[in-house]
């Protein structure tokens, strides 16, 4: 037992006898690292509900049916235009963090902005899957998932599940945690934040004197098997690792950012920043706005400030962090679908037609990833209950609008998407049999992964 390496289905055992006692092949160049090369760290973003990318990314003005804006309200980082949070009075900015300066003026350079993008469904059931694993067939993993797969086989909570749509393939479990207080309490149930540590301490030694006094009188073997193996499970390096997660865990809760999103992104980061967690999923709500759309209180933009305050800190956060930094922390951002017209409740129903985002944090990625780019267009010309997708081409080496007509034209889905995503980061098929990336293939028109520089 002394020798024991910590894994999640360890973890698993050791929790459930816990609880019995209780009763393609591309050139390597800007927009993708060199196949096999080590993989950041993935944490995947659900705007659940389905955002409206018309107030934010991929503003519509000069149009009542789709937005309150104009042109002049619009403002631009790079190639992003961005919608502001208010109009009313005067021009009131998406602001974060301590400072309250402008999410896109702050973070642009680090963002890569996907536009026209068709999920083909209006079903809250399948966009999420769509958007995250690029296919409406069951059991792919999401970007997040496939990389805790790679990468998480010995870890103890691999892959990180905060809320929504979350998938690894089946290639490791799934942990799921709303809050960093529940996450704490997992690594170390007795710990209650007001007990001293030596408390904690007492507790574990009177709880392996007890299970040596279930060893010594018990007769039977199968019990005494079952019996020793959770004292094995109860002390030694499984009891430390946790005790060292519980230790990281506490410093983060004595510094993480208000609201839940925040919240649970503050454990997220402290799981990885351990070493305990590779890849992750975090949801936040609010977006289904079928009435009152525009209210300033509790209609779209509020879901939207506190999607980007969320995003804000996780940002600042792993870019601050000297770890997570050079490891590398790609984001993605995505919604069930997109928003149609104003409907007669002054709400917005549901449309295929949404919005991507990618964020490239530390120095291996912001250079494959940021620029304050955008891939893909839309129109609101000609469309009856929302935005038209411009279909897209690639031209030397990269991704544009195509003119309508092109024959080397096609839509862009989130299979392009990720698979462009996968290949930025050095996902690649091998020949190995057991390739994971072959069960899980993308197939795409045209069938090279898109590039993103």
């Amino acid at each position: 037992m002394a020798n024991m390496e910590l894994t999640r289905r360890r973890f698993l055992i050791a929790s459930g006898c816990a609880a019995a006692t209780f009763v393609v092949d591309l050139k390597a160049g800007r927009a993708q690292q060199a196949c096999g090369a080590a993989l950041p760290l993935v944490i995947t973003v659900q705007a659940s509900g389905a955002w409206d990318p018309t107030f934010l990314v991929d503003p519509v003005t000069d149009n009542a049916a789709f937005t309150p804006f104009t042109a002049s309200h619009i403002k631009t980082v790079g190639q992003i235009r961005y919608a502001p949070f208010d109009t009313t009075s005067a021009i009131v900015d998406y602001n974060v963090g301590a400072t309250q300066t402008d999410f896109f003026q702050k973070h642009g350079q680090r963002l890569l902005v996907f536009n026209g993008v068709d999920n083909a469904t209006v079903s809250h059931d399948v966009g999420p899957r769509v958007a995250f694993t690029g296919s409406t067939r069951d059991g792919l993993p999401t970007l997040s998932g496939l990389v805790a797969g790679l990468q998480g086989q010995d870890m103890p909570l691999a892959m990180f599940v905060s809320g929504g749509f979350a998938s690894t393939g089946g290639l490791v479990p799934i942990t799921r945690g709303g809050s960093l207080q529940l996450l704490r309490n997992l690594a170390s149930p007795n710990r209650d934040g007001i007990h001293a540590e030596a408390v904690d301490t007492v507790l574990r030694e009177a709880t392996r004197a007890r299970d040596g006094r279930l060893i010594a009188s018990t007769s039977s073997p199968r019990a005494n098997k079952a019996y020793t193996k959770l004292l094995g499970f109860r002390s030694g390096p499984v009891e430390d690792r946790f005790r060292e997660i519980a230790d990281v865990l506490q410093a983060a809760s004595e510094t993480r950012a208000p609201g839940g999103f925040a919240d649970a992104a503050s454990g997220m980061l402290a799981l990885m920043r351990s070493g305990a967690t590779a890849a992750g999923h975090l949801s936040t709500a609010g977006f289904d706005t079928h009435d009152s759309h525009d209210d300033l209180n509790n209609g779209h933009r509020p879901a939207l400030q506190r999607l980007l305050t969320g995003l804000d800190y996780i940002i600042d956060t792993a870019a601050a962090d000297p770890m997570l930094s050079a490891r590398g922390v790609l984001i993605i951002v995505a919604s069930d679908f997109g928003r149609t017209t104003y409907n007669d409740g002054g709400g917005k129903d549901h449309w295929p037609i949404t919005s991507m985002m990618a964020i490239g944090i530390g120095p291996t990625l912001e250079p494959l990833i940021g620029g304050a780019r955008v891939i893909g267009a839309t129109t609101p010309d000609g469309g009856t209950n929302g935005v038209n997708a411009r279909l897209v081409k690639v031209d030397g080496g990269k991704t544009v609008v195509a003119e309508d007509g092109d024959p080397m034209a096609f839509k862009l889905t989130p299979a392009h998407v990720n698979l462009a995503l996968r290949r930025a980061i050095g996902l690649c098929e091998t020949d190995a049999p057991t390739d994971p990336l072959k069960r899980f293939r993308l197939n795409v028109s045209p069938g090279e992964p898109i590039p993103l520089g």
